[in-house]
This record gives structure tokens, C-alpha cells and sequence, in this order.
């Protein structure tokens, strides 16, 4: 087991006694069941969106940093402002208000989970490289309908998730 120090506010230290026998017990469900919840919810929004879409998505999300007060409000936002003032739809060729309109049809958990995948390609530990067109690819590939190729981070010799492929 890896030993992690998160901090939290105290409003936020008080909510998880109240659901489970105490914070750390409540932290470390939290921690530990997110990885699932986040490949699941992912797997369960494949084809939801085009090509184009997926691509505008992660392009707004660079530059961003994400914050847990404001979990689930990134990326719809930032879809808007790219669309009304960098005319995104036009260059990744899509109806923009199509995707604002699937986005709005999400629960705050999808829409976190989904600005998490779209920051993710920018800012998840890789090799400083440049992001190659492959790369692009297959990051947009968990989401595109088809198998879902990401790795189970529970599993010690890097097996996939039952009907997922892993990433190469």
C-alpha cells in the first residue's frame, strides 16, 4: 500500500464520519473506489460522442486546472467559451450546440469524469514528448465506440477490465 497525505478543508473532513465509521476509513473508500467509478462512467459513455467532439473537448481543456470545488463545471464551460470565441466547432467540424446540448444531459458525476479524461490527456505523468497524432488517437479511443482500452490500476499485473481492452 502507498502511503499518500491528502489535504482537505475541515467542512469537507466532517462529511465522511457521517457516512462511514470514520475520515479515514471514508478517505480511503473514496480514494480507492474512484479509479473504478471513473473507468466505468467513461465505458459507459462510449460512441455518446463524434470524433470532433472528443477532440474539441480535450483542446479546451488545455491550460486548465482543475479544482474539486468546481468538479463538473470545467469542461462545459470551457466548450462554451471555445465555441463562441475561438469558433471551435468550426475548425473540428462540428454542431456546437449538438455537443452543449449532450452535455448538458449528464449528471455532474459524467461531466467530472469527462473533464478529468480531456485534462488528463494534457496533464497525466508521461514522457516529456510531444503529444504525436498516435497519441491523440488512442487517448480519444477510450471514449469512441468500440472497446474501452484502459488498464484496471487494481490489477498487480496490469490486466484489463472484463470486456476492455489495454492500451498499447
Amino acid at each position: 500500500m502507498k502511503a499518500i497525505a491528502p489535504k482537505i478543508n475541515d467542512k469537507i473532513a466532517e462529511f465522511y464520519p457521517e457516512v462511514f465509521s470514520n475520515l479515514h476509513s471514508g478517505a480511503t473508500y473514496v480514494l480507492e473506489a474512484f479509479p473504478r467509478l471513473y473507468q466505468r462512467t467513461l465505458h459507459d459513455m462510449r460512441g455518446t460522442f463524434s470524433d470532433g467532439e472528443l477532440k474539441l473537448m480535450v483542446d479546451v481543456m488545455n491550460a486548465t486546472m482543475l479544482t474539486p470545488q468546481s468538479a463538473g463545471h470545467h469542461l462545459a464551460a470551457n466548450v462554451s467559451d471555445g465555441i463562441a470565441l475561438d469558433s471551435l466547432d468550426k475548425k473540428w467540424k462540428i454542431d456546437g450546440d449538438n455537443l452543449k446540448f449532450k452535455l448538458g444531459g449528464l449528471s455532474l458525476f459524467q461531466l467530472t469524469c469527462l473533464e478529468v479524461w480531456a485534462n488528463g490527456f494534457w496533464y497525466r505523468k508521461k514522457p516529456e514528448t510531444v503529444q504525436s497524432p498516435e497519441e491523440f488517437e488512442a487517448w480519444l479511443a477510450q471514449l469512441k465506440e468500440g472497446l474501452i482500452m484502459v488498464k484496471d490500476p487494481l490489477s498487480p499485473d496490469g490486466h484489463c477490465l472484463p470486456g476492455m481492452r489495454k492500451m498499447i
